[in-house]
């Protein structure tokens, strides 16, 4: 089964603005929708909210479908009353996520086509036609004993080449997979991950725009700001990040102010620190982390 999870989220959006009811808004949509797998998971939504289970709950059920990040901003959305603009919110969202995604796949095609024409390439050199240069050498050649030992040297190299790439391979699997299923090994990968340069500079960007983005929606709901921080931190995906996060918290808590507290974290980039100062001199946090979450 699938669903289209901005053509629920806009559904939802446009029903819930109509000022109908949660139960109501989720058993129009499933009359809307023409897939029937679509219909079939928002009618178990639609009954699980019935029987008194939260949305946000309920659609943690679906997480192949629905990011921890989606369900963590619907629960946002039905602590602050605020669900409907919490759906029109993520539309939007949605929307520009694919749009970017859409871009770096076309932008990442080029060069992965030339990557694996490369790879097949070399590969069709080791096993059919390194072997047969290798008998001509010996036929033809007096120096053939030379020649073919550098041969069998250069198909070595790619050989092993090839069982390290495999390897690597394996390792970076096994190590995602751990990663789902153990809190202490995601933080050690995601400590080793945010120490490599230009992964570190992905990570941040794709963590921040979260962060910033769950800010702008809390903030414009009224939450206290240590609150919101807290609820923001739900949504990241980065242990490291998240824990910063926790950290910012605890120090404003014990009477930090907020500029100094994300300055004293290293992790966090420098716009944030300086529209967080420029929040705590106007007392406009909803602005800031709408301006964070533009940039």
């Amino acid at each position: 089964m699938k669903i289209d999870v901005l053509l629920f989220t806009q559904t939802m959006y446009s029903l819930l603005k109509s000022h109908l009811s949660l139960q109501d808004s989720l058993k129009i949509c499933s009359e809307i929708l023409t897939e029937v797998n679509e219909k079939k998971i928002v009618e178990n939504i639609h009954k699980k909210v019935n029987e008194g289970k939260k949305l946000s709950q309920t659609l943690k059920e679906y997480k192949n479908y629905f990011s921890s990040f989606y369900s963590a901003l619907v629960s946002v959305g039905e602590e602050s009353g605020t669900l409907a603009e919490v759906f029109g919110h993520l539309s939007v969202y949605i929307k520009n996520k694919k749009n970017l995604q859409k871009k770096i796949i076309q932008a990442l095609m080029y060069p992965v086509m030339v990557l694996f024409t490369a790879v097949v390439v070399v590969f069709t050199l080791i096993i059919f036609v390194m072997p047969r240069l290798r008998e001509v050498f010996k036929v033809f050649s007096e120096t053939s004993e030379n020649i073919a030992f550098q041969m069998d040297r250069i198909t070595g190299n790619f050989i092993i080449a090839g069982i390290m790439a495999v390897i690597l391979f394996l390792v970076i699997f096994l190590a995602l997979v751990l990663r789902k299923i153990n809190s202490r090994v995601s933080f050690i990968i995601d400590s080793i991950m945010i120490k490599i340069p230009l992964l570190r500079k992905i990570i941040l960007t794709m963590q921040m725009n979260d962060f910033s983005f769950s800010m702008k929606l809390l903030s414009q709901t009224h939450f206290p700001l240590v609150d919101s921080l807290m609820q923001a931190g739900e949504v990241l995906g980065s242990r490291c990040v998240k824990n910063a996060v926790i950290s910012v918290c605890k120090k404003i808590t014990n009477g930090y102010g907020a500029g100094s507290a994300f300055e004293s974290e290293k992790i966090f980039p420098r716009y944030i620190t300086v529209w967080v100062k420029i929040a705590e001199e106007n007392g406009n946090t909803a602005e800031a982390f709408s301006q964070i979450s533009d940039y």
